[in-house]
């Protein structure tokens, strides 16, 4: 064992001899670790989820959120997140728990971000109107 360890040390001194001798080959090294690196980088992260649902109006829907918990309608498309002022609930239609049907009224994208407009059929929101994301809906 000691002797594999000692020639593992011989083998790695023997190659720092040889880059400190020869420029040319440590830079080559350096490039071609350099472009491993990129091309790794380059090719991940290719695969992206995409969700996509037709719906029209007059069609049923449940509101259900992807991340797990209510869903949010609001007044004006695009009015969502916690960027909001948080002290102006105007902008705030209801908050519907997930599995509430609804139909659709209308839909719209604002900022590359689709959203439809639903009109609640049951639960604690009934009969109102407001728009959401559009990852929020299942489509029957």
């Amino acid at each position: 064992m000691a002797n594999e360890n000692n020639n593992a040390l011989q083998q790695a001194k023997n190659l720092i001899a040889n880059l400190k001798g020869s420029p040319k080959l440590l830079y080559g090294g350096i490039a071609l670790l350099v472009l491993i690196v990129l091309w790794l980088m380059l090719r991940g992260g290719g695969e992206q989820i995409e969700i996509k649902t037709t719906v029209t109006p007059g069609q049923t829907v449940t509101l259900q959120n992807p991340n797990v918990g209510n869903t949010l309608l609001v007044a004006v498309p695009g009015k969502l997140g916690s960027a909001d002022d948080e002290s102006d609930d105007s902008q705030n239609v209801c908050v519907v728990p997930p599995g509430t049907q609804a139909v659709v009224e209308e839909e719209t994208v604002v900022n590359y971000i689709p959203f439809v407009k639903v009109k609640v059929l049951d639960g604690s929101c009934k009969d109102k109107n407001g728009w959401t994301s559009k990852v929020n809906i299942k489509a029957k």
